[in-house]
């Protein structure tokens, strides 16, 4: 899934010059609405704070760009005179945190929309002339330390309302922020994408700054925080404010150097494209029976390897030779052209082998390792068959309600923290892919009953983390975990179960050997030995083989 691009540059200098200067407003004009059309649109807070702002963006069935105001009505922008001339303030007051939330009726289709929300101050929001004839350009928040809105903790999921259907989409293609979940009810039933795991965007932070210890290169950069050192959001490698340079250069030498004399070979996923293989000729990697458009696949850039759309890896649509880029910018991101299965993309190698290399997109592995939905780059969705991470999107053809919400729970501390302190009762299903952190574990869809995601790839010195979980006033006698193992006889390893940190207080212990297969489930108890109450922190820590030895559904703990 590619993350719809910002319509226009940031403000930049240009916005900060501006901000001193009084400008007149533009005024917006409210369109009526088309017949026909309605969707209940409900916007709620769960994020701790009582002061939250909402705001809808889009363009309309004209591709007029505007907001949807609080009156439920689509309000589209004027042409103004001048450059980044302010919007006039069209923020949706949510209330308090745990409220009902405000409820606006769509009563016309919205193209290439954005739900925004802000903790504590309003977004600034500004719009440029029309240039040759088309439309006014809306400047949303972006990337640079210039912008307005560079310390306003803020946050988006992205939609398209049409007669065809709504399309709803949680990306951390751009970024990672506050988190955000989305619900509807209509033809497809009841569906929901849940929020950012408590913890996550903290998590995700400090591996950036560590990867930076290990490796030099600006990760740390990517970090975005208030002047009190919370973390507003994280941004992708490809809107870093620091250059990373020649980063992926040594790494591309080797896969150039490696395909002069072994070719590779590019599944394009599509019947009507097929295979190529190429090889490397005097710099230029070179598919037989590919037309290149006129792009030769030399090597590209590290710019172009985070952008999967500058370069060689210019993707030009839905043609052989984007399908091709697609599958190259998705191998160079996860380092996989050099592993044993490297010359066979995607189906080559596994989930479990991306990102192995020192040099590779370290943003989307930790993305992966703290966020159970969400691509982290444009052709994250590139991968053998049912390989590709849950991509966090709500489609329905006639959608009777939709419900956005800011937060990660019923209660917490505020945006931008992931989701504050919010609690999870410790006698619920725990899902196992709702990890808050983790270490050396992948997700992978799952066939048990209740489907999901399952976690797996799961060997001696693995861990996986779970945030705020609450045991009440007495401790549970039992641990029970849903389980499924396909190891070779002879492999088999321990679940530890331990509180507030991987090497915690260890409650139990579950050794487990073969149950036949990978998806062949079994619910496995375990009596305590050791007790919990209250809240805490539930680490799962893996030992005994340093080969895979056990996929995990659901955990939970019983008082009986």
């Amino acid at each position: 899934m590619i993350s719809r691009r910002t319509l226009l540059t940031t403000a930049g200098t240009a916005t900060a010059a501006l901000l001193g200067t009084p400008l007149l407003m533009p005024a917006l004009d409210p369109v009526a609405a088309a017949a026909g059309p309605s969707l209940p649109l409900t916007l709620r807070n769960t994020s701790g704070s009582n002061t939250v702002y909402a705001y809808v963006t889009g363009s309309d069935s004209s591709n007029r760009p505007g907001f949807v105001g609080p009156d439920g009505a689509f309000h589209v922008l004027a042409n103004p005179s001048s450059n980044l001339t302010p919007v006039p303030d069209y923020s949706i007051p949510l209330g308090a945190s745990g409220g009902a939330g405000v409820t606006l009726t769509l009563a016309q289709y919205v193209i290439g929309g954005r739900v925004w929300f802000s903790v504590g101050k309003k977004i600034q929001f500004f719009v440029n002339p029309a240039v040759g004839g088309g439309q006014p350009g809306l400047v949303e928040p972006g990337f640079s330390t210039n912008d307005p809105n560079w310390l306003t903790d803020w946050t988006f999921c992205e939609f398209t309302w049409n007669a065809a259907n709504l399309y709803a989409n949680i990306s951390y293609v751009d970024l990672v922020a506050a988190p955000v979940s989305m619900a509807t009810t209509g033809a497809a039933g009841n569906q929901a994408v849940s929020p950012l795991p408590a913890g996550a965007l903290t998590a995700l932070a400090n591996g950036l700054t560590a990867q930076h210890a290990i490796d030099g290169a600006p990760w740390d950069q990517l970090v975005v925080k208030d002047s009190s050192g919370t973390v507003l959001r994280v941004l992708a490698p490809t809107h870093s404010p620091v250059s990373f340079g020649n980063y992926f250069g040594p790494y591309v030498d080797q896969v150039w150097s490696r395909f002069q004399s072994t070719p590779l070979t590019v599944d394009t996923q599509n019947p009507a494209f097929g295979s190529f293989s190429g090889t490397v000729s005097n710099g230029v990697l070179t598919f037989a029976g590919l037309n290149a458009d006129g792009v030769a696949f030399t090597k590209p850039s590290t710019d172009d390897i985070f952008s999967c759309a500058s370069g060689p890896l210019y993707n030009s649509g839905g043609d052989a030779r984007g399908a091709v880029a697609a599958r190259l910018s998705a191998a160079l991101n996860r380092s996989t052209l050099l592993l044993a299965g490297g010359a066979q993309q995607p189906s080559g190698v596994t989930a479990g082998q991306y990102y192995q290399n020192a040099i590779t997109n370290h943003y989307a592995r930790l993305v992966h390792a703290n966020a159970s939905i969400g691509y982290a780059f444009p052709y994250d969705d590139v991968g053998p068959s049912g390989s590709a991470p849950v991509d966090g999107h709500l489609q329905d053809p006639a959608p009777t309600s939709w419900t956005v919400t800011f937060g990660g729970g019923s209660s917490g501390s505020g945006g931008g923290g992931g989701g504050g302190g919010s609690t999870v009762s410790a006698y619920g299903t725990v899902q196992a892919a709702s990890y808050s952190s983790h270490n050396g574990t992948q997700t992978e869809a799952c066939s048990d009953t209740g489907g999901g995601q399952d976690v797996g790839w799961i060997h001696a010195g693995c861990w996986l983390g779970y945030t705020g979980l609450d045991f009440g006033p007495s401790s549970p006698r039992r641990f029970l975990a849903r389980l499924a193992s396909g190891a070779a006889a002879g492999i088999s390893g321990g679940i530890e179960v331990r509180l507030d940190s991987p090497t915690g207080p260890k409650l139990a212990e579950i050794d487990l050997a073969s149950t036949g297969g990978w998806q062949s489930w079994q619910t496995v108890p375990i009596n305590l030995s050791g007790s919990a109450t209250g809240v805490h922190d539930v680490y799962l820590t893996f030992i005994g083989s340093t080969s895979d030895f056990v996929n995990l559904h659901w955990f939970t703990f019983s008082a009986t």
